[in-house]
């Protein structure tokens, strides 16, 4: 009968690390501090629009199936919100890290603001 206790308290002290490991969410990835992103590449901000975003605001962002985006005057707050956010038929987070930064500031740069 003693050796039945062994894989009992193996059994048990496995199960207790797991659910310490849950309760403490080790593997849940940092949250997003939700600002607008920043430091971006209007180069690299273009290259990227230009292969993600095109399609529907156009080459130059002058419009097409999705809104117009030259000449609005956006700011990096409000275009970094849209990105992370979505709207109609574009998906929320279509670009993200760097990425999104350096759209942003190429957008930016478009809009006028």
């Amino acid at each position: 009968m003693p050796r039945i206790w062994r894989p009992l308290l193996v059994g048990a002290v496995i199960v207790l690390a797991v659910f310490l490991l849950a309760q403490a969410q080790v593997f849940e990835p940092s949250a997003s501090t939700g600002g607008p992103a920043t430091g971006g590449d209007f180069y690299a901000g273009q290259l990227v629009f230009e292969r993600e975003c095109a399609a529907c605001h156009g080459l130059q962002g002058e419009g097409g199936s999705g809104p117009r985006l030259e000449g609005t005057g956006l700011g990096a707050e409000v275009v970094s919100s849209q990105i992370r956010q979505g709207s109609g038929v574009m998906p929320a987070g279509l670009v993200s890290g760097q990425d999104e930064a350096d759209v942003v500031a190429y957008v930016v740069s478009i809009a006028g603001s």
